[in-house]
C-alpha cells in the first residue's frame, strides 16, 4: 500500500486505479514485488544500497547495482527520481528529525536514513539534489535512459570523491608559501598569476609590473624592428580594445624585439601589460617582456596624433587664404586636414581600374 500511495501523489482516484491494477496483475495475491514490477520500480532498499554506493564513491559497485535494478525492470528514470526523494527525505531528517517517523517508510529504511543523516554533511546532499535535478532532465530526454541514467551515477560518484571546500582552504592553509624568486619583492597589488601560456608577472624598478620573458630567437622576432610594427600587428589581427589602450594609455620608455618598457598614462588599464604580453605572445609563438616603469616615457601615439594635427591647423591658419575665408566667416572651424599624401592615397584606392581597349576586328589599322 505504501508503494501505491507514493506513486498516486496524493490523488485518491489515482490511488484506487493503481490498486485495480495491481490486484489484477497479482491475480487476487498482490505483494511489494509484483507493485515495483506493474510501476516499474525498485526495490527501496536496494535504491538506498545505490545510493551509500555513490556517496563512498564506489563507481563500478554503482553501475553494477544500477544494471541489475534494470534487469529486473526497474526503469532508470524511476530509479533516479527515487535516489532525489532520499536525498530530500535525508536532508529534512537531517533538520528535523521528526520527519523519520513517516508511517510509509520502513523500519529500516527510517533506521539507515537516520544514520545517512547524522553523518551526511547538507552540502554534501545539496549538490546531490542539484546533480539528480539535471540528471532527470537528461535522462528523460535522451535516446537511451539506461546510457543517460549511467553516466550520471558516473558523475556523481566523481563528485564524491572531490574534497570539499573547507578540505581545499585547510590544505592551502597547511602547505608551505612559495620560495621567492631571485629578484625578490612583493607581487604587485592587482596582477594575476601567472597561468598555462601566459606571462609571469614581477617586480621590477618603479613599482611596476615585469612580464618575465622566456628567450625567443632573434630571428623569430626580427621582422618586429620597431614598436610601430606592434601596432600594427594588434591592428592586423583587429583587437580594438587593446590597440585603442595601447594608443592612448602608452608612453614608451625603451623598445627592443621581444622587450617593450613604458609608463602607463592615467587611462591605461591595470592589467594592460598583462594582456599585452599575452597577446603578443600568442600571436607571435614567443614570450615578450612587458615592464611597466612609474614615470617617463614618450608621449602615447593619441598625443602625437593630436599634436600633428594642432600643427597641420596652426600651419593651415597661418595660410593667408584661410586667413581671408576665416575673417570672412567668423565662426568657421578648421575639423579635418588632408596632406598631400593622403589625398594620392585616398586618389589610388577609389580610382576605377583602367580596362585594356579591346580589338575591333571592323576597325582599319
Amino acid at each position: 500500500l505504501a508503494l501505491i500511495v507514493r506513486a498516486a501523489e496524493g490523488s485518491a482516484r489515482d490511488a484506487t486505479s493503481l490498486l485495480d491494477q495491481a490486484i489484477s496483475h497479482g491475480a487476487g495475491e498482490t505483494g511489494a514485488d509484483q507493485v515495483r514490477a506493474m510501476l516499474g520500480l525498485a526495490d527501496r532498499g536496494r535504491v538506498l544500497d545505490l545510493f551509500d554506493m555513490i556517496l563512498r564513491g564506489d563507481a563500478a559497485g554503482a553501475l553494477s547495482e544500477l544494471g541489475a535494478q534494470y534487469a529486473e525492470g526497474a526503469d532508470p528514470l524511476a530509479v533516479l527520481r527515487d535516489l532525489a526523494e532520499i536525498t530530500h527525505w535525508i536532508s529534512v531528517v537531517q533538520i528535523t528529525p521528526d520527519a523519520a517517523e513517516d508511517p510509509t517508510v520502513s523500519p529500516d529504511e527510517r533506521a539507515r536514513g537516520a544514520a545517512m543523516a547524522a553523518a551526511l554533511p547538507m552540502r554534501v546532499l545539496t549538490r546531490m539534489w542539484q546533480m539528480l535535478l539535471k540528471a532527470l532532465e537528461e535522462v528523460a530526454a535522451a535516446p537511451n535512459a539506461m546510457m543517460a541514467a549511467e553516466m550520471a551515477v558516473i558523475r556523481l560518484t566523481h563528485v564524491a570523491e572531490l574534497p570539499t571546500p573547507e578540505q581545499l582552504v585547510r590544505s592551502l592553509q597547511s602547505s608551505p608559501p612559495p620560495a621567492p624568486g631571485p629578484g625578490g619583492g612583493k607581487p604587485v597589488p592587482g596582477a594575476a598569476a601567472p597561468g598555462p601560456g601566459t606571462s609571469a608577472i614581477a617586480r621590477t624598478r618603479g613599482g611596476g609590473a615585469q612580464v618575465a620573458p622566456a628567450q625567443a630567437p632573434d630571428t623569430a622576432l626580427a621582422r618586429f624592428a620597431s614598436f610601430d610594427h606592434v601596432v600594427e600587428l594588434i591592428r592586423a589581427n583587429r583587437d580594438v580594445k587593446l590597440l585603442v589602450e595601447l594608443e592612448t594609455g602608452l608612453r614608451l620608455v625603451s623598445y627592443q624585439p621581444g622587450r617593450i618598457e613604458f609608463a602607463p598614462a592615467e587611462s591605461a588599464p591595470a592589467d594592460l601589460a598583462q594582456r599585452l604580453g599575452a597577446r603578443l605572445q600568442l600571436w607571435t609563438g614567443n614570450r615578450w617582456a612587458i615592464s611597466v616603469v612609474a614615470e617617463g616615457g614618450a608621449p602615447t601615439i593619441a598625443e602625437r596624433r593630436d599634436a600633428e594635427e594642432d600643427a597641420l591647423k596652426a600651419e593651415a591658419r597661418a595660410h593667408p587664404m584661410v586667413q581671408a575665408v576665416l575673417a570672412r566667416f567668423p565662426a568657421a572651424r578648421i575639423t579635418r586636414i588632408r596632406t598631400p599624401e593622403q589625398i594620392a592615397a585616398s586618389a589610388t584606392t577609389e580610382a576605377l581600374p583602367e580596362v585594356e581597349e579591346e580589338w575591333d576586328p571592323f576597325e582599319d589599322g
